[in-house]
């Protein structure tokens, strides 16, 4: 097994690759639990920060204006995602997680009896370090 070193750059990669290397397991346990495809749980994690005009949350999404449609259409649908005029410009609409939304991404980061192989190997104790770390990391980003 290869350590990783502890410069800037290879805990980033290091982090990278463990995410990447096992993101199908992710997608499929989530797709499991909802129904829904990766995609809708990708623009909900990203609504829970704060609401976006739906062109913002495609460039956040890394994806076309219409795939974003087609996204946001079925998560208000769904009853997880509504559109409002933003505050500042009534002409723009952003979209905005619903308590039903957020309601299931919390469910989805509780389910029980789901322990990703990657994180079987923590600790409860270190899980909770684990957690705080991403949390400041997270925090260190620009929105």
């Amino acid at each position: 097994m290869r350590t990783t070193k502890s410069s800037p750059v290879a805990v980033w990669m290091g982090l990278m690759s463990l995410v990447m290397d096992n993101k199908t397991l992710a997608q499929a346990l989530l797709q499991d639990a909802t129904g829904m495809p990766w995609s809708r749980y990708r623009a909900l994690r990203r609504l829970e920060d704060h609401p976006f005009p739906q062109r913002m949350l495609a460039e956040q999404l890394h994806i076309d204006a219409p795939a974003a449609s087609v996204i946001v259409g079925d998560l208000v649908a769904r009853g997880y995602a509504d559109r409002i005029a933003a505050p500042d410009d009534g002409r723009v609409k952003l979209v905005r997680i619903t308590d039903r939304g957020a309601d299931l991404m919390e469910r989805l980061r509780d389910l029980p009896g789901v322990v990703p192989p990657p994180v079987a190997a923590l600790t409860a104790g270190e899980r909770r370090e684990l957690a705080r770390l991403i949390d400041k990391m997270r925090a260190g980003m620009p929105t």
